[in-house]
């Protein structure tokens, strides 16, 4: 449980520093990650859909 614990704050540190240093690409991962998101739940739709 405390290596978990660990390599949580590590990736949570990895992230903010990320954050900190590339703005810019910071948003436009996150923008990415959102319309994949956005398209998968369209998928999950259209299969329940057709069930």
């Amino acid at each position: 449980m405390f290596l978990r614990r660990c390599a949580f704050a590590v990736c949570l540190l990895v992230l903010a520093l990320f954050v900190l240093r590339h703005p810019g690409q910071a948003v436009d991962t996150t923008g990415a990650i959102g319309h994949a998101l956005a398209v998968l739940a369209d998928a999950v739709a259209l299969v329940t859909s057709a069930l």
